[in-house]
């Protein structure tokens, strides 16, 4: 009488994969083998990274603004509605490494001006950055997290 059993394990699992595909939008763990950590930022060239909303507990994006992002293999640009921030980055493990953004300075609303802060200094954080097919997670702590889609 195995095959009962192995019916009831195999329901079991297809059961936990279903209800671990139903998650609330947080980043993807490389421990379930799911997502990787591109090698360089060659990996993303070829188009924009987009994402229309945030997960964090004391900011929300600018209703009608978004986060685009586009990379170079040594470089990053981003625009999330009012000024381009933009200049060298890197890989250093699973982190995503911008340290020092230069923007253009054009006038904003202090919404959008604050937003290109809050996003300038994530960025500067070193967050944790992750793929999983057209998706990418940007990351930092338990806290934020940037998922953005490629277009």
């Amino acid at each position: 009488m195995q095959v009962p059993r192995v019916r009831v394990a195999l329901a079991g699992l297809v059961a936990a994969l279903a209800l671990t595909a139903c998650d609330n939008g947080q980043p993807r763990t490389e421990s379930l083998g799911l997502t990787h950590t591109p090698a360089d930022l060659s990996e993303l060239e070829g188009g924009s990274w987009v994402a229309t909303s945030i997960l964090d507990p004391h900011t929300s994006l600018v209703p009608g603004s978004r986060i685009a992002m586009t990379f170079r293999a040594d470089s990053v640009s981003v625009n999330a509605g009012c000024n381009t921030l933009f200049g060298g980055a890197s890989i250093d493990e699973d982190e995503l490494v911008a340290p020092a953004l230069a923007s253009t300075k054009k006038a904003c609303n202090d919404a959008l001006t604050q937003q290109d802060t809050w996003l300038s200094d994530f960025l500067s954080s070193r967050p944790t950055i992750e793929v999983l097919e057209t998706d990418l997670w940007l990351s930092h702590g338990d806290d934020t997290v940037i998922h953005l889609t490629q277009e």
